[in-house]
């Protein structure tokens, strides 16, 4: 349906730079090193600084970073109680 520039055009929307997108692009599931991530504005950055999402803004991204640290935090709490 949308072809490649299409995609361009909505990463630019989003300001998604080629030099600002680091590793956000690659397919890689969220491991635990990864956490607590951290919001940064709009962006959301694991553990080692990498990109690994962008909100449409800060507040949505203070609230993704929240409930994915809370979802971490909560699956080693049930590694624990095995």
């Amino acid at each position: 349906m949308f072809g490649t520039d299409s995609s361009q055009l909505l990463r630019r929307v989003a300001g998604v730079t080629p030099e600002r997108r680091d590793r956000s692009d690659r397919r890689s599931p969220l491991r635990g090193e990864h956490f607590p991530v951290h919001a940064n504005g709009r962006e959301i950055v694991a553990q080692d600084g990498a990109i690994i999402a962008v909100a449409g803004d800060a507040a949505m991204s203070e609230e993704i970073v929240r409930r994915l640290n809370r979802t971490d935090w909560n699956d080693q709490e049930d590694q624990w109680a095995l």
